[in-house]
């Protein structure tokens, strides 16, 4: 039986009562219980899991219980009874914590849900929540790169031009990870806040699963984080 493979991402919240994981592709993500079992692996309560249903919107909720959310991309939360829950496969994982104010949010952030403006709307909702914004600290999980992320001109022409740079013909290469720093930076978090990982979903098949590579026969990525 292959070894589940996940990353704790718990420490880059410099606090022990939130904890935090990101699945590997060689994590058994076919079973209905998966969340649960990666919550388990970091110290979370697989019976608290928050499940939403992901539509690429801009819908974000607040939750204090447990239990699945229809038409939701983000969610927020200060229950330690609750572990919030994403999946992907290109799209940001984007992790966000106050250790100081005990808040967290999750956010799956695809090109749709950055360009709606999910991102900052969370952050303020955190912020009207309890949050800090010189508190907060957010992660950008494994997802696609500019190397690998093209896009046609109706989609480019949605994000700055700085973040792009041409492709072949009317093409572009969107660099999704910029888009949402600089939201993140607008919506005054400090840049010592912000972290990201650096692998790209797409360039990296042994590692992690990628719609753009596999269409709709590839796998998903999990996210859980949760205060203890």
């Amino acid at each position: 039986m292959p070894i589940e493979s996940y990353m704790d991402l718990s420490d880059l919240f410099r606090s022990d009562k939130i904890r935090a994981a990101f699945s590997l592709r060689s994590f058994n993500n076919k079973n209905l219980g998966d969340r649960g079992r990666l919550s388990t692996l970091v110290g979370l309560d697989s019976n608290h899991v928050v499940k939403p249903k992901q539509v690429h919107s801009a819908e974000i909720k607040f939750v204090d219980i447990p239990g699945e959310i229809q038409a939701t991309d983000a969610l927020i939360s200060k229950s330690n009874s609750v572990v919030l829950s994403i999946q992907v496969a290109d799209c940001i994982p984007l992790f966000l914590a106050d250790p100081l104010n005990g808040i967290i949010g999750l956010v799956h952030a695809g090109w749709r849900g950055v360009e709606k403006r999910i991102i900052p709307d969370t952050v303020n909702k955190m912020v009207r929540k309890g949050g800090s914004r010189d508190g907060i600290i957010a992660f950008m999980g494994p997802s696609i790169r500019q190397c690998c992320f093209e896009i046609g001109p109706d989609v480019s022409k949605k994000f700055p031009i700085d973040c792009l740079i041409n492709g072949n013909g009317d093409r572009s290469f969107l660099d999704l990870q910029r888009v949402a720093t600089n939201q993140l930076i607008h919506s005054q978090i400090l840049a010592k806040n912000i972290l990201s990982s650096e692998e790209c979903t797409k360039c990296n098949p042994d590692k992690y699963f990628s719609y753009r590579r596999s269409g709709e026969k590839a796998g998903r990525m999990i996210s859980v984080i949760g205060l203890t």
